[in-house]
């Protein structure tokens, strides 16, 4: 029996390449192939059983894909979670206190019931820093404001500023102490 073959460079050219003997091949590794090729995460991309077995046993915590599960399955809950419109405003969270404390004094020696309800009931009134946040607020005003003069007298001073004003041969960065060493010895 004569078969053609076309006789180009870089073909298959091994026994188990040869078309009689593919046929036995493939009946041989069906299984195997099957095996190897099945996709389990078709049939549950979201993975229900998988997760419902882990679950199931003392001390094993299940911690799944960040946003999108495996083969996308979930890319449309993802997709709505991602884009949906801001509800809450981004402003600055400000909590505030409670304005009464509710717990009297439980230590030791008498009570004094007139000073433990002032001290629950707190000061009264609302210029407090969680209700009024004043690190908002600009000081550039009193950026220039004027000194006391005993304060303008003292920094108008120059020596109690500037470091070579105030001793005479100060030296920025200390004495030169090689050349003070070598000028002592020669």
């Amino acid at each position: 029996m004569s078969h053609m073959h076309d006789y180009k460079f870089q073909n298959m050219s091994r026994i188990g390449n040869d078309l009689c003997s593919m046929n036995v091949t493939d009946k041989q590794n069906v299984n195997q192939q099957s095996y190897l090729l099945t996709n389990y995460y078709a049939q549950d991309s979201n993975m229900t059983q998988p997760i419902m077995f882990a679950t199931s046993q003392p001390n094993v915590n299940y911690s799944g894909s960040k946003q999108v599960g495996i083969g996308g399955s979930n890319i449309d809950d993802n997709t709505k979670l991602m884009q949906q419109e801001q509800v809450s405003s981004p402003c600055k969270l400000s909590l505030f206190h409670r304005p009464y404390g509710t717990i009297p004094y439980l230590g030791r020696g008498r009570g004094d019931p007139v000073l433990e309800s002032q001290i629950m009931q707190g000061e009264t009134h609302p210029n407090r820093k969680t209700a009024n946040p004043t690190s908002e607020v600009n000081y550039s005003q009193y950026k220039n404001y004027p000194l006391t003069p005993d304060m303008k007298t003292t920094m108008q001073d120059s020596s109690r500023v500037i470091e070579s004003d105030a001793t005479d041969g100060w030296v920025r960065g200390g004495l030169p102490s090689r050349e003070m060493n070598r000028d002592k010895h020669t």
